[in-house]
């Protein structure tokens, strides 16, 4: 009788264990077959992100030096800090617009047509090569370069692309500079000041003053008498940034003043603006 008893309990213990431990198979075949009924856009999106990213931003870099390093200057890295957008996805006329823009910018050797397409990352490594390519002819000086290029698309109407780029190539000194580009959304073109403000006697004569303030000249004095010139008369260049302040108008250097002024700055206040906007900024 103790023995059949037992048997029977032991009989319901293995049934209640049996089923409230599923089979480790039966557990994992649901988790496969869901992966499997992923659309095919999606599982390529989480294998490699990258490759449908609109708007690519990264870095690259290249060692130029003498055979026999020596002193910390015999040898330089030079960069180029990119923005571009993706040319494996269907661009707009502006993104497009943009990103020929920077091919057209990327180092190449003088007088050499502009690098064919498409922008990726392997056409600016080919571009720092050839700028060490052409840094190896030079004995005495070790080359150097930056270019960075950052796009913002945030505007309404038109995309903005900052472009600064500075150079070693031997000489007394290396050359810099900072440059503004805008384009419209509608048509891909190239906007100069004109298509953004409209520039009169008025505001060409309010933009004088605040840039006298600016650099420390009385409102008397000649021009042809400071370290500032603009051959002749006063004039805003086509080279600005939009901030949230106002307006930022850039000289580089040689353009109109000396190089040990270096950039000259002026910012237009929004406020003082505002009756020459074409566009909301």
């Amino acid at each position: 009788m103790k023995l059949n008893i037992l048997s029977t309990f032991s009989l319901a213990l293995l049934v209640l264990f049996s089923c409230q431990t599923p089979a480790p198979a039966k557990k994992e075949k649901p988790q496969k077959q869901a992966q499997e009924k992923l659309p095919k856009e999606e599982q390529a999106n989480e294998a490699s992100p990258k490759d449908t990213a609109v708007l690519i931003s990264g870095a690259d870099s290249i060692l130029i030096s003498k055979r026999k390093v020596v002193d910390k200057w015999d040898k330089e890295w030079s960069s180029v800090v990119y923005q571009f957008y993706n040319e494996a996805n269907s661009l707009t006329k502006w993104q497009k617009a943009i990103n020929d823009f920077i091919r057209k910018s990327l180092y190449r050797p003088m007088d050499t047509e502009p690098y064919p397409g498409p922008l990726n990352e392997a056409l600016i490594k080919r571009s720092l090569q050839a700028f060490k390519k052409e840094a190896r002819q030079d004995d005495i000086t070790v080359w150097s370069m930056t270019d960075t290029f950052k796009i913002d698309d945030h505007y309404t109407t038109f995309a903005a692309l900052r472009y600064y780029n500075a150079e070693n190539t031997g000489g007394a000194h290396g050359m810099y500079g900072m440059g503004y580009y805008y384009f419209d959304k509608t048509t891909g073109k190239e906007l100069k000041l004109k298509d953004l403000l409209r520039v009169d006697e008025t505001l060409l004569k309010l933009a004088e003053s605040v840039f006298r303030k600016t650099v420390g000249i009385g409102a008397t004095i000649p021009f042809e008498k400071t370290e500032y010139s603009f051959g002749g008369k006063f004039y805003l260049p086509d080279n600005f940034e939009m901030t949230a302040q106002g307006i930022r108008f850039t000289y580089n250097p040689y353009e109109v003043s000396n190089w040990a002024n270096g950039i000259v700055e002026f910012v237009l206040p929004i406020r003082q603006l505002k009756p020459y906007l074409k566009r909301e900024i």
